[in-house]
């Protein structure tokens, strides 16, 4: 079972997952996340992310390109 703390860890990474995402595609297309995809969608990726080894930034930039692609 989940601790308290351990939901609070999860949710702000969650937060910082989405702005990191968000500010590489405003970066690279000018628009932000939510123009390409929906919730559903990032919160699809997120889960990806816990389960790769790069950063939030490298996973950011990985996503912008295969997503504007």
């Amino acid at each position: 079972m989940e601790t308290f703390n351990e939901v609070n860890e999860i949710n702000t990474l969650r937060i910082i997952f989405i702005e990191t995402v968000s500010r590489q595609f405003v970066a690279i297309t000018g628009c932000g996340i939510y123009v390409y995809l929906n919730p559903v969608a990032i919160n699809e990726l997120f889960n990806r992310y816990l389960d790769s080894s790069v950063s939030i930034n490298t996973f950011a930039r990985q996503c912008v390109k295969k997503v504007v692609a």
